[in-house]
């Protein structure tokens, strides 16, 4: 843990933390004091609200808890057909492009376990993957995946606890909208925050009006499209309470960054199991999807779903 101290600082404080003397804890000059055990450094807040704690309460009992292959997270919030699945991968594997500067530091934000093995792709170009979330069993299942190359920090995205332009990227995949109203404003500029100059921030977040998912849900019906439903599928993210705002509300928050869009997924998990067949037509259906995706991702991004929002700091 003494390569990860100077990347540290106290999530409450801002203070920088240095190891204690006797070792096993993160400590700062006033006192604050942060243990960490089997490579996993505890930087939690010690008034992290209920909110926060039942979510990971959630992800340690079953959020990341592996069944049949997959973790429970993946089984209830993802459509793993072939064709979706498929789709998802191609989703993920474009997104890409932004990293592959690399650097000395990707953050993973709010990484869990790192459930889709095209996420760690991300990170081929860099150092180190510092990874922070709130679940300390996803870190230790993500010790396994990256070893060495990897810093495990059990932390809130709303407080990192990292020091000021510390990494030369970040990653926040499907995480923002999960935090309370209140905090969103908070993580979004955690991550400008830690970000070097030069640097590039990829968040996928949740629209909560995506007019363009509309009108590819009213070519499907015309279409005669249909996927086999709810009942046969897990339950969908929009089931679930999330926290998702409008892009109107985003554009009228004062940013101290600059902001771009590229495109996740105009499309929802509940829009496939709906209306995407496990067949030759379900298939080309999302391969026209994402050829659209490909042509105009800042649109895409504007008016589907799930954009990529791109802060960069100059």
């Amino acid at each position: 843990m003494h390569h990860v101290a100077p990347l540290l600082r106290c999530p409450v404080t801002g203070e920088d933390l240095r190891i204690a003397s006797g070792g096993g804890a993160f400590v700062s000059g006033s006192g604050a004091s942060y243990p960490f055990q089997d490579g996993v450094a505890c930087l939690l807040p010690p008034d992290e609200g209920p909110l926060q704690l039942a979510v990971m309460e959630f992800y340690e009992r079953e959020g990341w808890a592996e069944a049949n292959g997959r973790f429970g997270d993946t089984q209830r919030f993802v459509d793993t057909r072939p064709a979706p699945f498929r789709f998802t991968r191609a989703c993920i594997r474009r997104l890409g492009r932004h990293f592959r500067k690399g650097g000395a530091c990707l953050l993973d934000a709010g990484c869990g376990p790192i459930a889709h093995e095209d996420l760690l792709d991300y990170g081929a170009n860099f150092d180190r993957r510092v990874c922070v979330d709130l679940s300390a069993h996803a870190l230790r299942i993500l010790q396994s995946k990256l070893g060495e190359r990897g810093v495990y920090l059990q932390g809130d995205l709303s407080r990192l606890p990292l020091k000021n332009e510390t990494v030369d990227a970040a990653l926040c995949y499907h995480v923002i909208y999960q935090l309370p109203y209140e905090l969103q404003p908070l993580a979004f500029t955690e991550l400008w925050r830690v970000l070097k100059p030069g640097g590039v921030a990829v968040v996928v977040y949740w629209w909560q009006y995506a007019p363009l998912a509309h009108r590819i849900e009213m070519l499907a019906k015309a279409l005669g499209l249909r996927g086999p439903g709810e009942e046969q599928t897990a339950v969908d993210a929009s089931a679930v309470a999330h926290n998702v705002q409008s892009r109107d509300w985003f554009e009228s928050q004062p940013w101290p960054f600059a902001y771009s869009y590229d495109t996740y997924r105009v499309v929802t998990n509940r829009f496939m199991r709906e209306y995407i067949p496990s067949d030759w037509r379900g298939g080309l259906f999302l391969r026209g999807v994402e050829m659209l995706q490909r042509a105009a991702p800042s649109f895409c991004g504007r008016y589907g779903v799930m954009p990529a929002i791109l802060i960069r700091k100059d």
